[in-house]
């Protein structure tokens, strides 16, 4: 019975830490801001007590971490992040890790209308041409930082070169300084 708490707990973590800031119910009630930083209001109805918890501050304050670091502060970034936290977690307790993982992704993808804005056409590889970072990323010489609106070029269709936490990552080629850059899907805006 413990470990069917602990999971439902963990579970209820991932899910509120990869819920935007301005989905949160403590959102909703005004008693955060769209950066997950604590407003003025007063919190005095028992809905308002509940959606701003010790877990609530705990997980608003990761978040806004993970949104420090390249890549993380994407929301399928920040999935990744938390699934891997899960999996690492129960990796003893749980037999079928892929079929959670699979739950969960369907789930949160739904709960953060992320299949709007992610295709299934572009897993696997994504068609030649310039794109625009969704995001800022550091670049490989860790020097240089690649901001939001920088231009990318893929010149050939890109295959990923490798596969992180179940997210494909591709190379591609930064315009401004014309270093190599490693993207994923939800790092760039797709072209319709």
């Amino acid at each position: 019975m413990g470990r069917l708490v602990d999971l439902f707990v963990t579970y209820r973590f991932i899910k509120l830490l990869v819920k935007p800031f301005n989905k949160q119910d403590a959102f909703t009630y005004g008693i955060i801001d769209d950066k997950g930083y604590r407003t003025e209001k007063e919190i005095e109805t028992p809905e308002e007590k509940a959606s701003y918890t010790i877990l609530h501050k705990l997980i608003f304050n990761i978040k806004r971490l993970m949104g420090k670091v390249p890549g993380l502060g994407t929301r399928l970034g920040t999935y990744a992040a938390a699934l891997f936290l899960l999996k690492d977690t129960f990796k003893e307790q749980i037999e079928d890790f892929d079929q959670i993982q699979k739950m969960l992704l369907e789930e949160i993808m739904k709960d953060n209308n992320l299949s709007s804005e992610i295709s299934e056409d572009y897993f696997g590889s994504i068609p030649s041409g310039e794109y625009k970072l969704r995001s800022e990323m550091m670049l490989p010489d860790f020097e240089t930082l690649a901001k939001f609106g920088d231009r990318i070029i893929f010149e050939n269709d890109a295959s990923p070169v490798d596969n992180v936490l179940g997210i494909d990552i591709y190379e591609a080629i930064h315009k401004r300084t014309n270093q190599p850059i490693y993207v994923s899907v939800d790092d760039i805006r797709i072209k319709k």
